[in-house]
């Protein structure tokens, strides 16, 4: 945080434009250090279209909540991304720091809001083999 004052009023995020991420999902960054001075934040849209996925990754330091808000969606996790769960629009899913994960679109494609505890993307790519 520094010497930066403290916010102390709301602050609309108006849309903004779309970035691929390194995970090759699409993003429309909305909350971070970049767009609105957040240090501990980061809230984006993201979304991949029909059967896509995202390359097998983690957020280094960083926890996520993820809500699916259209679509639905796989996300695989642990050793040999063995794991997985199935997300239907309202389900709400938890990705503890450094889980390595891989997420795949359903046959409508997905959009979920992401949020993670820290101000800026910092997502890491794994070699899944």
């Amino acid at each position: 945080m520094g010497d930066r004052e403290p916010m102390t009023k709301a602050v609309l995020v108006p849309a903004g434009a779309d970035l691929v991420g390194a995970q090759g999902i699409r993003i429309s960054e909305r909350v971070s250090t970049a767009t609105v001075g957040s240090g501990r934040l980061c809230g984006f849209f993201a979304t991949l279209g029909p059967g896509e996925r995202t390359a097998v990754h983690h957020h280094a330091g960083e926890e996520t909540v993820v809500l699916l808000t259209a679509g639905s969606c796989d996300v695989f996790s642990g050793d040999g991304l063995s794991g997985g769960v199935h997300m239907r629009v309202g389900d709400v899913v938890f990705i503890p720091s450094g889980c390595v994960h891989q997420v795949l679109a359903g046959p409508h494609g997905f959009t979920v809001f992401e949020v993670r505890s820290g101000g800026t993307d910092r997502t890491e790519l794994v070699d899944p083999a």
